[in-house]
């Protein structure tokens, strides 16, 4: 289940803009290694952005330190730990494009992550940079594969280069934390994890959705019912609505009447 100490370090995050990205990455470190000391951790990276050489691109010189996305094993719950990542050099691009942010501002570059739907870019100075191999990218070329996912999905995205709050990195951190604990029927920590989401965006309709499923997989019909009842209380998508009903009928009102 979520840890207090956790729900009130997403809050802050949440309501104040002035945390840096590292600080977004730490805490999700710190949910999945509480051990982990992310004083130190953060000394860790502070020495290795001040090891970036004068007039050496901070994606270059993150190349030749060994990060990567490029790797032969499967994606684990260790590629969104930075304590992990700054070990192996092995991360995913979220994980990598928060480390190459630390060390391009720490060598006096403007630079932010991009909340490029389905693969974290980063922009430092006029580049874009794909942290999976640290290579400058063009926004055409971006495009190309999600225009690709429109075609299947029809989906449409308002801004696809739009800045990516630290806020919004904890969010997506999470959600790659999420679908390893779902992989591996961890529920209970799964539960947790979308609960810090639903702190970072309070009241999404998916969110509770998927904390509604979460309660019936560990057998909890009527936790499960209150999450579905919220979905269905509220506006939003219809056929979300649709679907929260349907579960509320399937599982019965167990002697509650949902105001």
């Amino acid at each position: 289940m979520a840890e207090p100490a956790f729900e009130a370090q997403f809050r802050q995050l949440a309501e104040d803009a002035s945390q840096d990205e590292l600080s977004a990455a730490l805490l999700v470190n710190r949910v999945l290694d509480p051990a982990v000391d992310a004083d130190a951790l953060r000394h860790r990276i502070d020495e290795l952005a001040g090891a970036c050489p004068s007039g050496v691109p901070p994606w270059a010189f993150m190349q030749q330190r060994g990060f990567s996305g490029n790797w032969a094993e499967p994606v684990t719950l260790a590629h969104s730990c930075l304590a992990d990542v700054l070990q192996t050099g092995h991360g995913i691009p979220i994980s990598l494009g928060v480390l190459l942010l630390h060390v391009a501002r720490r060598r006096g570059f403007d630079a932010a992550g991009v909340n490029f739907p389905g693969h974290f870019l980063t922009r430092v100075g006029d580049a874009l940079i794909d942290p999976v191999d640290f290579r400058p990218v063009t926004e055409d070329e971006c495009l190309h594969g999600l225009g690709e996912a429109r075609g299947l999905g029809g989906t449409a995205f308002p801004d696809p280069f739009a800045t990516a709050t630290s806020a919004m990195i904890a969010l997506r951190m999470l959600n790659n934390v999420k679908a390893q604990l779902v992989g591996g029927s961890q529920w209970d920590r799964a539960l947790a994890i979308v609960g810090y989401q639903l702190i970072l965006l309070p009241g999404n309709a998916d969110l509770q959705f998927e904390r509604a499923q979460l309660w019936e997989r560990l057998g909890a019909p009527d936790a499960a019912r209150q999450s579905y009842a919220q979905v269905a209380q509220q506006g939003g998508d219809a056929k979300l609505r649709s679907a929260a009903e349907a579960k509320l009928a399937e599982l019965g009102d167990g002697g509650t009447v949902w105001n």
